[in-house]
């Protein structure tokens, strides 16, 4: 099923780069980099989320064997232009299967959030299951416990929901699903309307 607020993201996804380059500190490009000490250039990659494109999936994809997926059409229109040739698909990340062992890395930044925490932990064994042994999972998630926040009207574009749990918690499901997190973080971002959030960065090797 794709997210019920993709007309959201489809309604963003023109100013959508703008407005994420905008947050600061912006890390998605130096945590992207990470993958460099686990995944060998060439090897197949995912990204859940892949929203435009920008920055993560033209790094990945100009390095590696790149597919994203997203549930919005708006934003899929913008990483075609973004990323031409690479392998994008419209879909729920729920419902994404992958061949097991097939993959060096999975990402998820800022994605996985706007799902219900209830389906996390399964996502998370999917994803293990797609990943090689010694594959990395690279992504953020909370910080603190958020079981359904929701906004009417987030940034203008429509509706939109969060779903999480605190930092423990979710470092304790990635364990759960067979990972080793090798590196975490919270790290406040100042958003451009000047509300900060705090998300959990992590590195997590199968």
């Amino acid at each position: 099923m794709v997210s019920d607020f993709s007309s959201t993201y489809d309604a963003l996804a023109p100013r959508w780069d703008a407005w994420s380059g905008a947050v600061v500190p912006d890390v998605r490009e130096e945590w992207t980099r990470k993958i460099e000490a686990f995944v060998a250039p060439g090897e197949r990659v995912v990204e859940l989320g892949c929203g435009t494109g920008v920055p993560v999936g033209r790094f990945l994809a100009a390095r590696y064997d790149y597919a994203g997926f997203d549930a919005s059409p708006g934003m899929l229109a913008e990483a075609r232009v973004a990323i031409p040739g690479a392998e994008l698909t419209r879909a729920d990340m729920h419902t994404v299967r992958l061949p097991p062992a097939s993959l060096g890395a999975v990402f998820a930044f800022s994605s996985i959030s706007h799902t219900r925490r209830e389906q996390h932990a399964m996502l998370f064994a999917e994803i293990a299951s797609w990943l090689r042994p010694g594959g990395v999972f690279i992504g953020n998630l909370h910080s603190r416990d958020n079981p359904d926040g929701i906004e009417d009207d987030w940034l203008g574009a429509g509706p939109m929901s969060w779903s999480g749990f605190d930092a423990a918690t979710n470092l304790a499901l990635l364990a759960d699903a067979g990972f080793s997190v090798v590196e975490s973080a919270v790290i406040d971002h100042l958003e451009p309307e000047g509300e900060t959030i705090c998300p959990l960065w992590f590195v997590a090797r199968k």
